[in-house]
């Protein structure tokens, strides 16, 4: 329906521009809402993607610290394990140096000591303060076992051998029968003072 306003121009209220004003205006409004909100959360959306990312530099910094940290661990590890031994090694030459005997007298000793049918493998001493005296044993007439345990008491017997010594124990024997021989290796553990 078309509306006719006889009214002068000034008297007339100027109602349809500003309605198509407001129109525009709400138009304009609404526009910036919706790109502001959108400006926003974009803003947000990159904010939360370089924290993200800034987060996963420094976990992957970290994990790689940590790898370091632990091959480096590790060579302390080994290092701490190789000092451990050397002091042990170095305990055990101490121990050896303290002695108030010379070593050549006691093997002089030990050779004098010997019965025939017994030879010594190996002579050496240990980490645990002991001399070991490894052998074997071959006899016709007795028994090898017999030719040990003499073995043993004239070691004991002998004061002049036996004074820097506590005890004295047989830690193993292995029997065998060799042709018609009776044969015996054994090991001997003498503990020093």
């Amino acid at each position: 329906m078309i509306e006719i306003n006889l009214l002068p121009e000034e008297l007339r209220k100027k109602k349809s521009e500003f309605s198509f004003n407001f129109n525009m205006e709400a138009e304009k409004l609404k526009f910036w809402i919706i790109g502001g909100a959108v400006g926003i959360l974009m803003l947000i959306f990159m904010m939360l993607f370089t924290v993200s990312f800034i987060r996963k530099i420094q976990i992957d910094s970290l994990l790689a610290r940590e790898k370091d940290f632990s091959s480096k661990f590790s060579q302390v590890d080994s290092v701490n394990k190789e000092i451990a031994v050397l002091r042990a090694k170095m305990s055990a030459l101490d121990q050896l140096t303290k002695r108030k005997f010379l070593w050549t007298e006691k093997l002089n000793q030990l050779s004098d000591l010997i019965l025939p049918g017994i030879w010594f493998t190996h002579v050496y001493t240990d980490s645990e303060n002991r001399l070991i005296i490894e052998g074997s044993v071959v006899s016709r007439s007795e028994e090898a076992m017999a030719s040990v345990g003499k073995f043993m008491k004239n070691l004991k017997d002998d004061r002049q051998f036996f004074k820097d010594f506590k005890n004295i124990k047989l830690e193993s024997v292995q029997r065998k029968n060799k042709e018609e021989n009776d044969m015996v290796d054994f090991k001997i553990a003498l503990y020093f003072q």
